[in-house]
């Protein structure tokens, strides 16, 4: 299996980050938009594209894995960095092609 990853973008396009399933950080990249933030707000907005990116990653670990984790529960999931907030597990859920949903 490839290496599972998510990515997404903040600040206008300014911030975008790639993580692997759990939240390691891949990669990160800043423009002048995001530089231009300032302290904090550069600060939340990453965060933010991180938590985002880290949902992807996860639900994709999720869905590659499936039959494995059946039956588990969110403290197991919880134990292997598979958890995220259940907003975040929703947006993600959205844009995932029915292609890749069990049938």
């Amino acid at each position: 299996m490839s290496d599972i990853t998510g990515s997404a973008t903040g600040a206008g396009g300014g911030i975008r980050v790639e993580v692997f399933p759990g939240g390691a950080l891949s990669s990160l990249t800043l423009d002048r938009r995001a530089v231009g933030l300032g302290a904090r707000a550069l600060s939340a907005a990453l965060l933010a594209a991180v938590d985002e990116a880290t949902a992807v990653a996860n639900q994709r670990t999720k869905a590659a894995l499936r039959d494995a984790l059946d039956g588990l529960g969110e403290q197991e999931l919880t134990l292997l960095g598979l958890n995220q907030d259940g907003t975040l597990t929703e947006r993600v859920e959205s844009t995932t092609p029915d292609t890749w949903r069990a049938s």
